[in-house]
């Protein structure tokens, strides 16, 4: 597993994007360089639902054969739960 920086200026960035996420801020700032570190330290400081949320963030989307190679999906939305019963 990676080990998380915490030397230069690598080390001073992740930092600074970890205060802002657990701030509910810098979601943008994260990118495939940094999650695991970021993963890693909401592990070692509790953040449970921060760690969640960047597991989540690196999971692979659309593996699928209905994916294109982005991992976006090309299936068409459904409707909707008993869209099509209900009376409006």
């Amino acid at each position: 597993m990676k080990q998380v920086q915490q030397d230069g200026k690598a080390g001073s960035d992740i930092d600074g994007i970890y205060r802002q996420l657990k701030k509910g801020l810098g979601r943008e700032l994260v990118n495939d360089d940094n999650v695991f570190a970021l993963i890693e330290l909401a592990s070692r400081d509790g953040q449970q639902v921060l760690e969640q949320e960047l597991r989540e963030w690196q999971a692979p989307c659309g593996t699928g054969s209905d994916t294109s190679p982005e991992g976006l999906h090309h299936l068409a939305p459904n409707p909707g739960f008993n869209k099509a019963n209900v009376k409006h």
